[in-house]
């Protein structure tokens, strides 16, 4: 599998960078990835999903490949993802169009997809940060308070998050089973310390700077139970049986609020795509197959 480098700057002056595959598949998947990481973070999962479709992984800013910009949140920068998918009409063509992210990435899908219908034949959400409607109330009061980091236990850990490591292998070994990057594989943690860290002049440093990271914390998605309910395409969501408690109540009410939402909840945490890389594209991939048989059949 090849990837090569796909660079955007969008009329707005924004840059998207990121990878594509060109293997001449009749589909294409386009991939966002969770906050804090780089699409290629998810290498070992992508290798089984690229032998099926052709991928495109467009970064988020400050993260990855595309530079820091400023922070504009949620919806703007799913906006911004949009738009990069229509500068690559070229690449895509004709073919069919579907959308996996994670996490964060699985938000901004989502939010994409609702401000501009049918942008994607179907969508695969994998452990995407959704909040349940009482506790997204709450936290806008808090917001508007502007108490977010007291109340929000991320903001203020990540913000003291380490930044800086001699080399790979002590960044490696930093990381190994700790907190979220618990029960990863070798191969998926390698690919965050390659694509998630950056060299510097002092060694390695966080391609995403963790006050960034903290700021998508310390912020919530506009009009996000109207995105939902909005949606018109089907969307297969994958949640691990182990991650955030509020996330998997929020799942469990999608499927309450739109009938062509499907909820499943998998063996892992809230990374479990890293966890099980091969299980989790074997899910991406039958879902997508599933929903295609199923409009097939015209179900």
């Amino acid at each position: 599998m090849n990837f090569h480098a796909v660079k955007i700057k969008l009329d707005s002056g924004q840059l998207l960078n990121g990878w594509c595959t060109r293997e001449g598949h009749q589909s294409v998947i386009f991939f966002t990835h969770g906050n804090g990481f780089a699409s290629r973070v998810y290498q070992p999962m992508h290798e089984q999903l690229a032998l099926k479709h052709d991928l495109l992984l467009l970064d988020v800013p400050g993260h990855g490949e595309t530079p820091a910009a400023e922070f504009v949140g949620w919806n703007q920068t799913a906006e911004y993802l949009w738009h990069g998918i229509n500068a690559s009409a070229e690449f895509i063509a004709d073919r069919e169009l579907y959308a996996v992210g994670h996490s964060l990435g699985g938000m901004l899908t989502m939010l994409a997809e609702a401000r501009h219908p049918l942008t994607f034949k179907s969508m695969v959400l994998l452990d995407p940060i959704m909040f349940p409607q009482p506790l997204l109330f709450l936290m806008h009061i808090v917001s508007k308070f502007g108490l977010t980091s007291a109340f929000h236990p991320l903001v203020k850990s990540t913000q003291r998050r380490r930044n800086s490591w001699a080399d790979q292998q002590q960044a490696f070994d930093y990381f190994h089973n700790r907190k979220i990057f618990k029960n990863w594989t070798d191969a998926a943690l390698q690919s965050y310390v390659q694509y998630a860290l950056k060299e510097k002049e002092s060694g390695l440093r966080l391609r995403c700077d963790p006050s960034l990271e903290a700021k998508w914390f310390a912020t919530l998605p506009e009009k996000l139970w109207p995105s939902v309910k909005n949606l018109s395409v089907p969307v297969k969501i994958f949640m691990g049986q182990d991650t955030y408690p509020f996330s998997l109540r929020a799942g469990r009410q999608a499927i309450k609020a739109n009938p062509l939402i499907e909820l499943a909840v998998v063996p892992g945490g809230h990374c479990f795509m890293q966890e099980y890389p091969t299980d989790a594209a074997s899910y991406v991939l039958n879902g997508l197959q599933q929903i295609k048989a199923a409009y097939k059949e015209g179900i």
